[in-house]
């Protein structure tokens, strides 16, 4: 079973000292089954009850010690192992290509990463008690046959107030449960931004490791609330269990007293019942429980396995924010025979082969039609896309595996299906006068401010968003701007103030632009434009300038 595979595999905790204390735990319930029904004997002969009541709380005390040892260490070993797996794959994901993240498909990315871990975690006390009721089931099932039915109205009698005891002491788990949901939901924020920012991480190191360690960071808070939640459920179902036993006691030392005509028969039967019931009640609930889990492990398992498939960059290095990384700056840009091709399914579609070359300080343009291929070719020349032949020459050193980050690192941007992070990952704390210049001269001051880590607000309208992801990047201070039809969600005003304002002043500061645009007023902003059409890239002559 995949389930027990990942548990057993993963797990840092002695097994031999969890299944020893599992052992004392069925081992001390049961006992407390055969002490009762002993001095229900005793007293029925006219013997000392004092051994049998020594004995009682003896078993009552290594139950409640060694289950509480087994529910809590089970819980957070479990908890820990989830810890670890999102965080292994969310490692994996991030150093994963985009276009096989593409192909695997976001919604069992997402399912794996946080609804199938999460089903695990929820399920991890269940399925150890629905272990201990399994075998539990069987030995008072074989006393139980030996013997006659005991009397059912006491028995509803004893599981009402366990029941009820229980249904109060679970309500002061609500509020850690709460808790945990809120920063489950932090997470899934978290791992959302990281698939619609996918493009974005690819661009940046600096990026990437700052977002995967807010991620991780709440991976971690997530599994503290959880824990909490589940020592929460462990001590609560204890004091069911406890008060339950007492019952018992109760029912077996005091009715005698109450009622002699209690036989020694009817005395048996009720207390092998009252175990009995309990130990199924625990393994139809664990039935499911492990069903759901077991299917949730082979979800993992599978996306760990898709995930190890498309993994094309060396194992993630240990650069802290901010550590230098290569030198930002290039000369020439050469693509040779690049080509590209999307097989999905029936859909094929192909790109190239594209020789270019782009040289520092260049304004160009792309143009073309809609699914002609510009896209597809900004996300080749930005190594986003490995090409399927062909390759790029960067300054005369050719772009391999080992390199293509490094390679990324030259670029950022804003493409058409941009996300844009509320916090200023991988960006160091810019100053406030320079960032309130930026909000002024994007025009958007009067609805958001650029704090010390993030902005104010990213509700916004699409224009405005892409004004503040306008500011990020060119904040990266990066020597290759993308800009993927930028322009298209900004009004007339702002649109004649991109190509006649900021595009020049990027030129001034020696940045190379990359723009997709359809709006041939402006084409004579650019030093030179290139035309897409059904995967072919070709030169077009410089427009003239409008007057």
């Amino acid at each position: 079973m995949k389930l027990v595979e990942l548990l057993v595999k993963e797990s840092k905790t002695s097994l031999r000292r969890l299944a020893l204390m599992a052992v004392i735990a069925g081992g001390a319930n049961a006992a407390v089954l055969a002490i009762v029904n002993h001095a229900a004997v005793a007293l029925e002969r006219g013997e000392s009850q004092f051994y049998s009541i020594v004995l009682f709380g003896l078993a009552i005390s290594a139950y409640v010690y060694a289950q509480r040892y087994v529910l809590i260490v089970t819980t957070d070993e479990v908890e820990n192992i989830v810890h670890r797996h999102r965080r292994r794959l969310i490692d994996r994901l991030h150093r994963s290509e985009l276009s096989g993240v593409e192909h695997i498909g976001r919604g069992l990315i997402f399912n794996a990463i946080t609804a199938d871990t999460q089903v695990i975690s929820q399920t991890a006390s269940g399925l150890v008690l629905g272990a201990q009721a399994g075998i539990l089931i069987v030995w008072a099932a074989i006393y139980l046959a030996a013997i006659s039915p005991a009397s059912l109205l006491l028995t509803v009698m004893v599981l009402a107030v366990s029941a009820q005891i229980y249904r109060r002491k679970i309500r002061t788990v609500k509020a850690a449960l709460q808790r945990a949901g809120m920063e489950q939901g932090q997470l899934h924020d978290l791992v959302s931004g990281v698939l619609e920012g996918f493009k974005e991480i690819k661009l940046s190191t600096r990026r990437a490791y700052a977002v995967i360690r807010d991620a991780s960071e709440a991976s971690a808070r997530t599994a503290a609330f959880r824990k909490q939640a589940q020592r929460a459920l462990a001590t609560h179902f204890i004091f069911a269990q406890l008060s339950f036993f007492v019952l018992l006691g109760a029912v077996v030392f005091l009715m005698p007293a109450l009622s002699p005509s209690y036989s020694e028969t009817i005395m048996k039967t009720l207390t092998a019942v009252m175990f009995l019931i309990g130990p199924i009640s625990g393994v139809m609930t664990a039935v499911p429980q492990m069903a759901m889990a077991n299917a949730a492990a082979e979800n993992i398992e599978r996306l760990s396995l898709l995930l190890d498939a498309n993994l094309k960059e060396p194992e993630a290095r240990t650069d802290e924010v901010g550590a230098p990384l290569t030198e930002q700056t290039f000369s020439r840009l050469d693509l040779h025979r690049v080509f590209f091709r999307h097989e999905q399914g029936e859909n094929r579609f192909s790109v190239g082969p594209i020789d270019l070359t782009v040289r520092a300080g260049e304004v160009i343009f792309i143009t073309g039609g809609n699914g002609s291929g510009k896209t597809t070719f900004l996300r080749l020349l930005t190594g986003l896309y490995p090409p399927a032949s062909g390759e790029i020459v960067l300054d005369g050193i050719r772009i391999d595996r080992e390199r293509v980050q490094d390679y990324r690192n030259l670029f950022c941007g804003v493409f058409a299906d941009f996300h844009l992070f509320p916090k200023l990952y991988g960006l160091p704390t810019p100053d406030p006068d320079e960032a309130l210049r930026w909000t002024e001269h994007m025009e958007i001051a009067d609805k958001v401010r650029i704090l010390p880590d993030r902005f104010s607000t990213v509700e916004l309208s699409t224009g405005q968003r892409k004004r503040l992801a306008y500011i990020a990047a060119v904040l990266e201070e990066k020597p290759i701007v993308i800009l993927d039809e930028w322009a298209a969600d900004q009004d007339p005003h702002f649109r004649a103030k991109f190509y006649n304002e900021l595009i020049p002043e990027l030129k001034v500061l020696g940045k190379t632009v990359i723009a997709i645009t359809h709006d041939d007023r402006y084409f004579h902003q650019a030093d030179r434009r290139l035309h897409m059409d059904e995967g072919r890239l070709t030169e077009l002559y410089k427009e003239p300038v409008h007057e």
